[in-house]
């Protein structure tokens, strides 16, 4: 399977009318020895300002951020399993290909194959490939305040 994602980014000339800014293939980089994560755009601010003329894709270092947005595709190897984490964000996804499971640290399970989505509310989880097959996914991450719970604040480790 190739790492990689199309990704076309349009704007606008200086008479304002709609163009194709760029029109390029995006590599991915090695999430985890068991995911390769494609990022497509992202943000610093959320508004975001759709006039600001920087790349997107270049523009945070983590793999999301608690003041914008974050665009990814990620691939998940056959049998495999990416550790416990949770991100300071408000993450939707959906499933284009093949079967992925969101399992969650209070012993919930949600088996999520080809067109299915998840919103993820800030929770500690494991994504998990249990099948022969790759998986792919699409995220977007809002970033969010951190999760309280009581008093206690739920922190971010990734």
């Amino acid at each position: 399977m190739k790492h990689q994602a199309r990704r076309v980014v349009t704007g606008h000339d200086s008479d304002g009318r709609s163009v194709v800014l760029s029109d390029s293939i995006a590599e991915a980089f090695e999430a985890s020895p068991s995911a390769f994560a494609t990022r497509l755009w992202a943000t610093d601010t959320f508004p975001s300002d759709n006039t600001d003329p920087r790349d997107g894709a270049e523009l945070i270092e983590t793999f999301s951020t608690a003041d914008g947005t974050a665009f990814y595709i990620v691939d998940w190897a056959p049998n495999s399993e990416f550790p416990f984490h949770r991100t300071q964000s408000l993450d939707y996804g959906a499933v284009i290909s093949g079967q992925l499971e969101a399992v969650l640290d209070g012993g919930d399970v949600a088996v999520l194959t080809t067109g299915d989505t998840i919103v993820q509310r800030g929770t500690m989880h494991v994504w998990r490939n249990s099948t022969d097959q790759w998986a792919r996914t699409v995220f977007v991450l809002v970033g969010t305040s951190p999760v309280t719970v009581g008093r206690q604040t739920l922190e971010p480790n990734m």
